[in-house]
């Protein structure tokens, strides 16, 4: 009897042992899967230890099955797995057609809200009201002054000088600048933006392509000036222009540079005294070799720590990184998706008919709601605008999209518009985007509407509203970000000749988008 008790004892004792050792065993296996959920949410919600692990090499810890589950998460998200939250919060723009003649697919006419009849904004390099007959003036940027100047806008333009007695020389391209202030049109009662005096030319280094670099441009080897600016404020608040030039490896390249260190007395008048210059001089942008003969529209992409991002062409996305302290080419080339890479077409007769797709413009960060709602990585994005570019004999056309893409790198392509159409403009006409700008200075008001808020947005407490400024959400600045109720002011070029520009709030911009994939 004795030694039956003890051996159902001890039968009871090893059943709980084998109890304990499968409760630890599972709960080891779950604390596992639910480090690898973190992990997973982590990397959806920003995108943070991705970006890590490809400027840096990849330090993941635990065991080999952890390392590899990892590595499937790193995988689905770089093959295009979309940030969730900022697809439900695109997905009501979507659904927000503001205006009766909008609708998903069709045209996204954009009305000027600084103009009475809603149409462009002309743009004049001459200050006396004409030009020479070999002189172009064109592909205009403009940077809004700090309230109170003497003068609204600082513009620039490409300058480019017919030559003389020699048809088959090279033009000679210049980047112009003037301040400007509104006018009265000469040829018609209507306000338009002129320059106040008579634009200098920026003093740029210039340089020859390395000899047969240049192809069929053989012509532009020996210097071909600086073309197709693209001026804008960085999260700093840096005037940065990115241009094109004579390449120190291929025929033309992109540069960018400080235009402090060119344009005199630029930091006084921008108030921006006290930020810390990184492009002295021209600086080439960095891709992957094998270059194309002629390297164009590359744009800066900020991040949420507003590391920089060269982002080279939005057809074949590739990506560099740049910091303070050296360069990297991205591991990873973001899938273009189907809403993007459907607009392109083939024709019949490619030699005389042809489209492309490209990048246009600069980038803006945008919250994607109106303020004082609180900017974070759910509700923020990044967006510019790129050009479809049809080509038959001579004969050049536009259709131009606004693209959404997340606020982290590496910047997944969330949504488009439908073309856009700047009323006034002739769609018949070579009509393109050059920049885009937040023109804070001339269109926002913040202390009246946290003094008086709208009955739809409750008044935030002081802990709350310190999260909408500078320094304390790093999402805000003066220069990158904006909201919806915030004003966008697009640069544009009109026939390779002329200049415009049109103000228009952020969310007519957001309005009846296509999401990516649909």
């Amino acid at each position: 009897m004795t030694y039956s008790l003890r051996k159902r004892k001890n039968k009871w004792m090893a059943v709980m042992v084998a109890i304990c050792l499968v409760f630890f065993l599972v709960v080891g296996s779950y604390t596992s899967k639910s480090h690898v959920r973190t992990l997973a949410v982590s990397i959806v919600d920003n995108g943070r230890h991705h970006r890590q692990s490809v400027l840096e090499e990849p330090k993941w810890k635990g065991s080999p099955e952890t390392r590899a589950v990892d590595d499937d998460i790193r995988e689905e998200y770089l093959n295009g797995s979309p940030l969730v939250r900022h697809r439900k919060t695109v997905a009501k723009q979507l659904q927000s057609c503001s205006q009766p003649f909008h609708k998903p697919g069709g045209a996204t006419v954009l009305i000027n809200a600084v103009n009475p009849e809603g149409t462009i904004s002309r743009l004049s390099f001459a200050p006396l009201g004409f030009m020479p007959s070999d002189v172009y003036r064109f592909n205009p940027n403009l940077i809004p002054s700090p309230p109170g100047s003497q003068y609204p806008y600082i513009g620039f333009a490409r300058e480019s000088i017919k030559p003389i007695k020699d048809a088959v020389s090279v033009r000679q391209h210049n980047v112009i600048y003037c301040d400007m202030d509104w006018a009265k049109s000469d040829t018609f009662d209507q306000q338009m933006l002129r320059c106040v005096n008579e634009p200098k030319t920026l003093d740029l280094p210039s340089w020859r392509s390395p000899k047969g670099s240049c192809g069929l441009w053989s012509k532009s080897e020996s210097g071909v000036g600086h073309i197709d600016s693209r001026i804008f404020m960085s999260p700093r608040g840096e005037p940065l222009m990115i241009v094109g030039t004579n390449g120190i490896a291929n025929c033309v390249h992109q540069f960018v540079v400080d235009l402090r260190t060119i344009v005199p007395d630029l930091e006084s008048k921008l108030k921006v005294e006290n930020v810390p210059i990184r492009f002295a001089n021209l600086t080439a942008l960095p891709r992957e070799s094998p270059l194309a003969e002629i390297e164009k529209n590359y744009q800066l992409l900020f991040d949420e720590k507003d590391d920089i991002f060269v982002h080279h062409e939005i057809g074949d996305r590739s990506f560099t990184a740049m910091s303070d302290v050296g360069m990297r080419n991205l591991g990873v080339y973001a899938p273009t998706p189907e809403c993007i890479s459907a607009l392109r077409k083939t024709f019949a007769h490619p030699d005389s008919q042809r489209m492309t797709i490209h990048q246009a413009t600069n980038s803006l960060r945008v919250t994607l709601c109106e303020y004082p709602c609180e900017p974070s990585l759910d509700n923020t994005v990044l967006i510019s605008i790129m050009h479809v570019k049809y080509e038959r004999f001579l004969d050049v056309y536009y259709r131009r999209h606004l693209v959404v893409m997340n606020a982290t790198a590496p910047f997944h392509i969330l949504a488009r518009s439908s073309n856009l159409i700047y009323a006034g403009t002739d769609e018949r006409h070579m009509v393109y985007s050059v920049a885009l700008e937040w023109d804070h200075s001339h269109y926002r008001r913040r202390r009246e509407l946290l003094d008086n808020p709208p009955n739809a947005v409750e008044k935030r407490e002081e802990s709350s509203a310190a999260k909408l400024t500078p320094g304390t959400n790093n999402l805000v600045n003066d220069y990158y970000h904006g909201w919806l109720d915030d004003t966008v002011l697009i640069s544009l070029g009109l026939n390779d000749r002329e200049s415009a520009s049109i103000h228009v709030k952020a969310g007519r911009l957001l309005d009846c988008l296509e999401l990516c994939p649909k």
